[in-house]
Protein backbone atom coordinates (compact mmCIF):
# COMPACT_ATOMS: atom_id res chain seq x y z
CA UNK A 1 0.00 0.00 0.00
CA UNK A 2 3.35 2.00 0.75
CA UNK A 3 4.24 2.84 -3.29
CA UNK A 4 -0.24 3.42 -3.60
CA UNK A 5 0.34 6.43 -1.44
CA UNK A 6 3.50 7.08 -2.87
CA UNK A 7 2.40 7.41 -6.52
CA UNK A 8 -0.79 8.95 -5.02
CA UNK A 9 1.70 11.87 -3.49
CA UNK A 10 3.49 12.17 -6.74
CA UNK A 11 0.77 12.12 -8.66
CA UNK A 12 -0.35 14.88 -6.92
CA UNK A 13 2.46 17.02 -6.56
CA UNK A 14 2.34 17.51 -10.24
CA UNK A 15 -0.65 18.56 -10.65
CA UNK A 16 -2.79 15.25 -11.35
CA UNK A 17 -6.16 15.14 -10.24
CA UNK A 18 -6.10 11.95 -7.81
CA UNK A 19 -8.87 9.64 -6.44
CA UNK A 20 -7.65 7.16 -3.51
CA UNK A 21 -10.12 4.67 -2.63
CA UNK A 22 -9.72 2.24 0.69
CA UNK A 23 -11.53 -1.01 0.44
CA UNK A 24 -10.49 -4.24 2.64
CA UNK A 25 -8.02 -4.39 5.26
CA UNK A 26 -6.92 -0.62 4.01
CA UNK A 27 -10.27 0.18 5.42
CA UNK A 28 -7.85 0.34 8.52
CA UNK A 29 -6.22 3.04 7.68
CA UNK A 30 -9.20 5.29 7.95
CA UNK A 31 -10.26 4.49 11.03
CA UNK A 32 -9.68 7.23 14.08
CA UNK A 33 -6.73 4.63 15.47
CA UNK A 34 -4.46 3.28 13.46
CA UNK A 35 -4.56 -0.72 13.91
CA UNK A 36 -0.90 -0.96 12.92
CA UNK A 37 1.54 0.39 9.59
CA UNK A 38 1.11 3.87 11.94
CA UNK A 39 3.56 5.77 9.26
CA UNK A 40 1.84 4.93 6.23
CA UNK A 41 -1.12 6.35 8.73
CA UNK A 42 0.33 9.02 9.36
CA UNK A 43 1.55 10.42 5.86
CA UNK A 44 -1.99 9.98 4.66
CA UNK A 45 -2.70 12.90 7.00
CA UNK A 46 -0.50 14.60 4.71
CA UNK A 47 -2.53 13.65 1.69
CA UNK A 48 -4.27 17.43 1.75
CA UNK A 49 -0.82 18.80 1.08
CA UNK A 50 -0.53 17.40 -2.45
CA UNK A 51 -3.94 18.18 -3.45
CA UNK A 52 -6.01 15.35 -2.51
CA UNK A 53 -8.90 16.96 -0.52
CA UNK A 54 -11.03 13.32 -0.07
CA UNK A 55 -10.71 9.65 -0.12
CA UNK A 56 -13.07 7.30 -0.74
CA UNK A 57 -14.06 3.87 1.86
CA UNK A 58 -15.39 1.26 -0.68
CA UNK A 59 -17.58 -0.72 1.74
CA UNK A 60 -20.79 -2.61 2.27
CA UNK A 61 -23.82 -0.42 4.38
CA UNK A 62 -23.05 -2.82 7.29
CA UNK A 63 -19.78 -1.95 7.48
CA UNK A 64 -19.72 1.79 8.57
CA UNK A 65 -17.54 3.16 11.76
CA UNK A 66 -16.11 5.93 12.39
CA UNK A 67 -13.17 7.25 10.26
CA UNK A 68 -10.41 9.34 11.12
CA UNK A 69 -10.82 12.92 11.63
CA UNK A 70 -7.97 14.93 9.81
CA UNK A 71 -9.02 13.66 6.08
CA UNK A 72 -12.39 13.96 4.47
CA UNK A 73 -14.02 10.34 4.52
CA UNK A 74 -16.58 9.67 1.94
CA UNK A 75 -18.24 6.27 1.69
CA UNK A 76 -18.18 4.82 -2.00
CA UNK A 77 -21.23 1.69 -2.77
CA UNK A 78 -20.09 -0.78 -4.93
CA UNK A 79 -22.01 0.92 -8.26
CA UNK A 80 -20.71 4.44 -7.37
CA UNK A 81 -17.22 2.66 -8.04
CA UNK A 82 -17.74 1.16 -10.98
CA UNK A 83 -19.16 4.47 -12.22
CA UNK A 84 -16.17 5.92 -11.14
CA UNK A 85 -13.99 3.21 -12.79
CA UNK A 86 -15.55 3.97 -16.18
CA UNK A 87 -14.63 7.37 -16.18
CA UNK A 88 -10.85 7.07 -15.28
CA UNK A 89 -7.86 7.25 -17.88
CA UNK A 90 -5.40 5.63 -15.58
CA UNK A 91 -6.30 3.50 -12.59
CA UNK A 92 -3.91 1.62 -10.53
CA UNK A 93 -4.18 -0.96 -7.63
CA UNK A 94 -2.63 -2.46 -4.86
Amino acid sequence: MRAGVDLALAAGAFGQEVTLVFSGHALNLLAQQPLNQEPLYRLLGSLPYYDIDRVFALSEPEQGGAYRNDLSILPLEPRQWCEMMSGADIAVNY
